[in-house]
């Protein structure tokens, strides 16, 4: 029975970053019309025949899902003509970065489109997607609902779509992360000095967008690519994080059990719904070293995006600390100009002004006590 009591959910993350998985454990509830990836780029095309094509067994993505296709949901709000009914390919990627107050009428169709699909048949909406990081303040402002984030550890994140890649051609998801990097406000020093270049030029339409970042960085050394995907990693989170309601650290989901048990039920406290994550097993690290010094990288990053304060700074969001703890545990020892900065940045954390004198031991100490830091 059509009601509008029910609320939907939405499953905010990046790209590999379980959040196939999480989808997986919601689709698996009765009650429940999950939509997978609702805001890719294909549903513009797709077909009831095309729909069946594409399952997790044959995708080469090492998804679990087995057999069912992954957007079998989508069969209720198809258009005749083609695609799904009010959705636009530019959708994936364009005002990515919207800001909660700003109008996009035929965005914000779309997604009337698919929770009224459910609450039509009486089932509560679930979106997991891994493209809705910056538009978090967005959603919840037009839709309500309860909102889930999933945070991975960035450099395991980053080697498995690396891991993918086809060389020279860098993958789907590197060439993302060059869109929305030279999309975003604010960053030029990041974005057009260090990696995409004066001369990029980043109109057009996204399918055209995806052309210029792949024709011009298909031979990219991979420390572009983690740079350009950690500066688009901080910037996503820094700006999703203070809109979400669950923050779920992947990474220990998999690997500690109470913890599961815990967001089973902090899930089930905000939505009604409780997935069962029993079965989450971490996968197995990728056995090479990062083909970057990452964490000389990621402090470049954090540098030129004058990010010290966000990331490590009294008032940063603890998960972020956690992640990017360990990049910062390798700082040796520095200018004074630098170590008082680093100093600076860490004494409301970890209390002191010995800091300023030995920022290496104080940012190791810092992660070593700090739950999730491995590296």
């Amino acid at each position: 029975m059509p009601t509008t009591d029910i609320h939907p959910v939405f499953v905010h993350s990046g790209w590999r970053c379980s959040s196939t998985y999480v989808w997986h454990r919601f689709r698996a509830l009765p009650g429940v019309r999950a939509y997978y990836e609702p805001w890719h780029e294909q549903l513009a095309r797709v077909t009831a025949e095309t729909i069946n094509a594409e399952t997790p067994d044959n995708s080469g993505l090492r998804h679990p899902g087995g057999t069912e296709p992954y957007l079998k949901e989508f069969e209720a709000v198809l258009d005749p003509a083609g695609g799904v009914r009010n959705f636009q390919a530019g959708f994936a990627l364009d005002r990515f970065w919207i800001e909660p107050e700003a109008s996009d009428l035929g965005q914000q169709a779309y997604v009337e489109t698919l929770v009224e699909a459910a609450r039509s048949r009486g089932e509560i909406p679930v979106l997991a997607c891994c493209r809705t990081l910056g538009r978090v303040g967005w959603l919840k402002r037009r839709f309500g609902g309860f909102h889930i984030m999933l945070v991975r550890d960035p450099v395991q994140q980053w080697l498995s779509f690396y891991s993918l890649r086809k060389r020279p051609r860098p993958t789907y998801f590197e060439q993302c992360h060059y869109v929305l990097l030279s999309e975003m406000a604010g960053c030029e020093d990041i974005s057009r000095t260090l990696l995409l270049g004066h001369d990029f030029d980043g109109s057009g339409s996204l399918e055209q967008r995806l052309a210029a970042v792949r024709d011009k960085l298909k031979r990219a050394p991979a420390s572009v690519s983690f740079q350009a995907f950690l500066a688009v990693w901080l910037r996503s989170y820094l700006k999703a994080l203070p809109q979400a309601d669950l923050v779920v650290d992947v990474d220990r989901l998999a690997r500690d059990q109470a913890y599961a048990r815990q967001i089973e039920a902090a899930i089930e406290v905000g939505c009604g719904l409780r997935p069962d994550f029993s079965d989450c097993r971490a996968p197995a690290p990728h056995g090479i070293a990062p083909p970057v010094q990452w964490r000389r990288a990621a402090r470049e990053v954090v540098d030129l995006m004058d990010l010290h304060q966000a990331v490590v700074g009294p008032e940063a969001p603890e998960i972020l600390f956690r992640k990017l703890a360990p990049a910062f545990a390798a700082v040796t020892p520095a200018p004074v100009g630098m170590a008082m900065k680093l100093g600076e940045a860490l004494g409301g954390l970890v209390g002191g002004a010995a800091l300023g004198r030995a920022p290496a031991k104080a940012y190791a100490a810092a992660a070593a006590r700090t739950e999730g830091s491995r590296r």
